[in-house]
């Protein structure tokens, strides 16, 4: 098979492979949970959580596609059943069964809700349906939520998130093939160009998983390294999640600059950038962060260096001087980080203060 034939996903989607695919994020990601939760009206900080598949009902033979129990910070417990429909219609008095399920759990748990999650032209078809539930989260949301997790993963992360994203893309279109990400052996030459350069400029810094790739995605223009490598002499909670070099596509208009993502910092951006600005005095970083919302409540803290727009659909010659100052940067960044631990240390202790007084 040509490379450019490739497309790495399944060839198609069943609603089996959705189960195994949220069952497998809610149990590993709470900022998953979390969102989940709050479209479900369920706001309490989480401490703790369990994700059962096919649970039995109490009082009934039939099963809960997902049952999540959650023990809130307050030491209060809130329960989540979910319901997957991809095509299947309802069975005669689903919903119902799953509402006589929340009521015998009532009495253990101060909060109860049920979400049906499927594709939005599911949800219009079967509305009467749908709408018995708290909640009707769409295939489209979901993906959009792993197309955005993708946008902040490091490297270990960001091509399982984006492999997610596809498999419910094609959830979306019952087993057709939507979109999908085609690889482009332009922007692949031009990877693979760029990692030499790497290697030959700063050694130092060890170039990702999605760097590597034979062909990219022509909507790719992160150039992500292995945060875990090229920062491991920096302990794990002050380590960013992140490390990568945006081209920008050769606009001035996109992000263009080397950053470092902290996960979770983000929230208390406002309250501490005077000690972030005071620590970094004549860097010329920014930090900036997305604002919370139900998507992401706990978003990243960027810190970053600008850079020189590139292309990487253009020559790598005529751009080769600007790529080498963004990986200049990219080590000066890369150097302050760990010269400078006990600085993050005590941006951590800033950022704890400020999450543990809400």
């Amino acid at each position: 098979m040509n490379d450019n034939d490739f497309i790495p996903t399944f060839t198609h989607a069943t609603e089996r492979d959705v189960d195994l695919l949220l069952v497998e994020e809610l149990y590993s990601s709470i900022d998953f949970v979390h969102w989940m939760a709050m479209n479900a009206g369920l706001t309490k900080p989480i401490w703790q959580w369990e994700v059962k598949h096919s649970k039995r009902r109490t009082r009934s033979r039939r099963e809960i596609d997902i049952f999540i129990e959650i023990l809130n910070s307050d030491q209060t417990r809130s329960a989540l059943l979910i319901e997957n429909k991809i095509d299947a219609s309802e069975q005669p008095d689903q919903a119902e069964s799953y509402r006589d399920e929340l009521g015998v759990l009532a009495p253990n748990y101060q909060t109860t809700a049920m979400i049906i999650v499927c594709p939005e032209e599911y949800r219009d078809r079967y509305l009467e349906f749908t709408s018995k539930f708290d909640v009707c989260l769409t295939y489209q949301s979901i993906r959009n939520w792993f197309i955005q997790a993708e946008s902040e993963a490091g490297n270990e992360a960001t091509l399982r998130y984006r492999l997610r994203a596809e498999l419910f893309d094609q959830a979306i279109h019952k087993h057709r093939r939507g979109y999908t990400s085609i690889p482009d052996s332009v922007v692949g030459d031009f990877n693979a160009k760029y990692v030499k350069m790497l290697a030959e400029l700063a050694p130092q810094i060890i170039p990702g998983n999605s760097m590597l790739k034979p062909a990219n995605p022509r909507e790719s223009t992160s150039m992500i390294f292995d945060q875990k490598k090229t920062l491991r002499g920096l302990q794990e909670d002050i380590r960013p999640s992140r490390f990568a070099h945006e081209l920008g596509r050769g606009s001035d208009r996109r992000a263009n600059y080397v950053a470092v993502t902290f996960a979770g910092w983000g929230a208390a951006l406002p309250a501490i950038r005077d000690v972030l600005e005071a620590d970094t005095a004549g860097l010329e970083v920014e930090f900036t962060s997305k604002k919370p919302n139900k998507s992401r409540p706990n978003p990243g803290l960027v810190m970053s260096l600008p850079t020189a727009p590139v292309d990487n659909q253009g020559s790598f010659s005529e751009q080769q001087d600007l790529l080498a100052d963004g990986i200049e940067r990219a080590v000066f960044l890369r150097d302050w980080l760990l010269e400078n631990r006990h600085v993050l240390v005590g941006w951590k202790s800033e950022v704890d203060k400020f999450l543990r007084s809400f």
